[in-house]
Formats: structure tokens, sequence, C-alpha cells
């Protein structure tokens, strides 16, 4: 029998059991099924053959996704990752439900370019178009990633029309990420039980890289799911 101890006290005598068979654990369930369907954004590398996320698969080997998807936007939110060594980083996390009823979830630091691109585009969006399916496009240029929005409208994607002053200004601000992130969970979060959504189903379609120490630690704990 295979058997993880997690200490939850300071001398040992609370403990957890983790990875026992037949036993089921609803938040460890939770947190694999998130890992697997999370992509993260890290930029494109000569084996990824120009394509700019990837999902982790349980062996620790990276499955490199196609760069366009077509899905509705569910959520955003900002998250803090802690580490034991190194001090914590932000994240953005975008929720979306791909055209064959997947639930995907894109990640990547705050504090990236990708991350600003992605606000960005979003923040241009009327509601309609945010309640809508859109197109999301990742965008590789070096070491950064930038991120195009597609949005419906008679039956045909447009590109979303950011003004000319945005340019130049570099990454967003803080307080400008939470406003955009607030203007799109305004309608995007009715998306995920919208049965507009489920009728529109397709059922025929099928800032850098992640620090290798957030890496070792996100695999440790699918592994131990």
């Amino acid at each position: 029998m295979t058997i993880a101890v997690v200490p939850t006290d300071e001398l040992g005598i609370n403990n957890l059991a983790q990875g026992v068979t037949g036993f089921l654990d609803e938040g460890e369930e939770q947190l694999q099924q998130s890992m697997m369907t999370t992509l993260f954004i890290g930029g494109s590398c000569p084996e990824s053959q120009g394509r700019a996320a990837y999902m982790l698969l349980d062996d620790g080997s990276k499955l490199w996704m196609p760069n366009s998807l077509r899905c509705w936007l569910v959520d955003l939110k900002i998250i803090t990752q802690t580490y034991e060594s190194f001090d914590p980083v932000d994240k953005l996390l975008v929720r979306v439900i791909a055209a064959d009823g997947t639930s995907y979830v894109y990640r990547t630091s705050l504090n990236s370019w990708t991350a600003s691109s992605f606000l960005l585009q979003l923040k241009y969006l009327t509601r309609k178009q945010l309640g809508d399916q859109l197109t999301i496009t990742l965008a590789p240029k070096g070491r950064a990633t930038f991120v195009n929005v597609q949005y419906v409208e008679q039956g045909a994607f447009h590109r979303v029309d950011i003004p000319k002053e945005e340019f130049g200004k570099g990454k967003m601000g803080y307080d400008d990420m939470l406003d955009a992130i607030s203007w799109a969970n305004g309608t995007a979060q009715e998306n995920e039980d919208s049965p507009q959504l489920t009728q529109q189903v397709d059922e025929e379609e099928v800032p850098f890289d992640v620090p290798e120490e957030e890496l070792d630690q996100l695999l440790a704990e699918v592994r131990q799911a």
C-alpha cells in the first residue's frame, strides 16, 4: 500500500494520509483535474513548434496546445502562488469553455505582457461581445507572448478595436487590471450555466516559461493526488 503522510502540526501528532488506495479525496481530485486542464502560457520554444501554451500530463511531460481556441469566457481572477524559498507571485487565471464543452484555464504571471494584452483586449469588448463566443489566439514574439481576441458579430469573427493611445503605454497597472477583470466578470460569469451556450456547443469539434521551481511543486501536487 502506498501512502503519503503529511503532518499538520509541528509535533507530528496529527497527520493527513494522502494517496491511499481506495480512499477518495475531493480536494485532491479537484486539484488534479484543474492541473490537467490548465493551459500554462509559457511562450514558444523550438520543441513547441510555435505553440505558446501547454498542459502538464500526469507523467510530468508537456502537451503543447494550438494557439487559437474558440470558446466562451467564464471568469477571471487573480491568485497568489506561494513558495517556500521564493517570494509569492501573482497569477492571472482566465477560465473558458471550449466549443466542445471542455473547461480550460489560461494561467500566466500577472506581471507579464501576456496578462496585460489579455486584459486590454477584454477591456474594449462590449457586454454583448463578452457574453458571446470568442476566439482567443496566443501570439509569441521573442520571449514574450501576446494575446489577440476576436468577437463574433453577424456570423463572423472580428478583431477587437483598440484605441491608438493605448499602444506604447507599457504594461497595465494593477488598478487598471482590476477594472478590466471586474468589467469582464460582470458578463462572463453568466456564461457557465447559460442555456444558449449549451445549445451552441459543437459536439463535432474537438511572460515567460513557468519557473522550474513552480513546475516541480505543481508536479508533486499532481502525483500525490
